[in-house]
């Protein structure tokens, strides 16, 4: 598994009402491990893909103009990684 932490800066309110409409675009079955965390001065999003290739495909494939369509701006950060650990509701989602 590799995740991406993904910051936008910005109005809240206003990245999460295009963070929202996005979101009606993506099959949420999809999304094995995702957060949107709200903070003072945007939106982070913490996303997970099953590998780096199906990351960098869709980081540089889909995402930008899905991202354009829905009004969410350029990220200002972008970093990702393998995942280590993951836990959902107590239960490791993976072993390293």
């Amino acid at each position: 598994m590799h995740a991406s932490i993904w910051r936008f800066a910005g109005d809240p309110d206003g990245l999460l009402r295009c963070y929202d409409a996005m979101l009606a675009d993506i099959p949420s079955a999809s999304m094995r491990l995702h957060l949107c965390l709200r903070t003072p001065d945007g939106i982070v999003i913490v996303d997970t893909c099953p590998s780096a290739e199906a990351f960098e495909q869709f980081a540089s494939g889909p995402f930008p103009a899905l991202r354009n369509r829905h009004g969410l701006p350029e990220p200002n950060d972008v970093q990702d990684g393998p995942v280590h650990a993951g836990f959902i509701d107590g239960i490791r989602t993976r072993d390293p």
